[in-house]
């Protein structure tokens, strides 16, 4: 089953500060102690201090003590996984040539019946918490934790309630944007709308439930907006 884990999702940490960036990128390097990194920096220990305690409570740093041989344990600092996708990673760039690679072996269709099973597994995780809360029955409900669950990958997603049995999801981001604008259908439709009507199977079969991708990012929208209806 997809993860849902959102102590792993991408932490959101401003990276102005140029000390900041530099105490990542020492990091980076491996495990290293405070007075390592001020002697490294050339700064106060006070401030290297302030430093890390902030990247901590950003979830970006963490720290353990090393027992020596000789001398009182040291306390070291480590990044975390949601540091270190601070850095830049091509994922999209990687996706895309994956995509392309399938699609000329096995064809377009093929491609598309991928994403769409990788779309399947996250679905049934959400649907899973869905279940778990109670909220198979209701749509509101169930549209709410499908909207938390799509914040938590990155979509920065909102729900909007047009009518009693109407709803819209909202989407800021596109998490695979680059991908999209040269896969559009496969992303947006084989991925994207299948996730969410999938999410909602256990409604689905009660209902009509419907799924229409009315604006798209990939396609120059400032938005994704996906109406949906029960």
């Amino acid at each position: 089953m997809f993860n849902l884990d959102n102590d792993k999702q991408g932490v959101k940490t401003n990276l102005a500060g140029d000390t900041k960036q530099r105490i990542l990128e020492i990091l980076l390097e491996g495990p290293i102690s405070l007075g390592e990194i001020t002697d490294k920096l050339q700064i106060q220990k006070s401030a290297v201090r302030v430093h890390l305690e902030s990247l901590q409570a950003e979830k970006a740093v963490e720290s353990h003590f090393k027992i020596e041989h000789l001398g009182r344990p040291r306390k070291i600092y480590q990044l975390t996984e949601n540091g270190r996708e601070l850095f830049p990673r091509k994922y999209d760039l990687v996706l895309s040539s994956i995509l392309k690679k399938i699609s000329e072996i096995n064809g377009q269709e093929q491609a598309k019946k991928l994403i769409e099973s990788v779309a399947d597994d996250i679905a049934a995780s959400i649907g899973y918490e869905i279940e778990k809360s109670g909220s198979s029955g209701n749509f509101e409900e169930s549209l709410k934790i499908l909207n938390s669950v799509s914040n938590h990958m990155g979509f920065a997603s909102s729900i909007h309630k047009e009518d009693d049995n109407k709803f819209s999801i909202q989407s800021k981001n596109c998490i695979l944007h680059k991908v999209a604008v040269s896969h559009q259908n496969i992303i947006c439709h084989g991925l994207h709308d299948r996730m969410i009507i999938k999410s909602l199977h256990g409604l689905e079969k009660k209902s009509g439930l419907s799924v229409e991708l009315k604006e798209c990012i990939a396609l120059g929208d400032s938005f994704s907006r996906h109406v949906v209806t029960n």
